[in-house]
């Protein structure tokens, strides 16, 4: 089965990620140009540290969601009941009720494996927001898109 903790839909968050912090880098290399001419120079270290911070944040922004997915991937159970869906990834559990889910897309690799999108934001796995945004890496994905379809009376739609 395919268990990367990398999905086809992270592409577009990706290259969100990074041209947000390439805007941000810019702003504020432009603020502390500014900032040099009015209060007079900086030395490189200020803005080597203003830097660092910036990219620092960007390096932990990038890689938690895919840290998170490594160290909990292997040991995730997903459970289907008639009133909603659970997520256990290890020790604590997330819930959404079955009519809380605003959206049922999915995506199908091969081997009939994929994932299952429950939510429409744009965070990777939901983790932050205490409720279950995605299925991933379910290994009969349209079994359990026709079960999710069947319970909410939505119709899924592949992507």
């Amino acid at each position: 089965m395919h268990r990367s903790v990398f999905l086809r839909a992270d592409a577009a968050w990706m290259r969100f990620s990074l041209k947000f912090d390439a805007a941000l880098f810019a702003v504020v290399a432009a603020v502390m140009w500014l900032a040099d001419g009015w209060l007079g120079p900086f030395d490189v270290w200020n803005f080597l540290i203003v830097g660092g911070g910036i990219l620092a944040s960007t390096v932990l922004r990038f890689v938690e969601p895919f840290a998170w997915r490594r160290l909990t991937l292997h040991r995730t159970t997903y459970y289907v009941t008639n009133r909603r869906v659970v997520c256990v990834p290890g020790r604590g559990e997330r819930s959404t009720e079955l009519s809380d889910i605003e959206v049922l897309t999915f995506l199908e690799e091969a081997d009939g494996s994929g994932h299952v999108r429950l939510d429409r934001r744009h965070t990777p796995d939901g983790f932050m927001n205490a409720v279950v945004a995605e299925l991933i890496h379910v290994p009969n994905v349209r079994e359990v898109v026709a079960l999710l379809s069947e319970l909410t009376g939505q119709t899924p739609e592949q992507r």
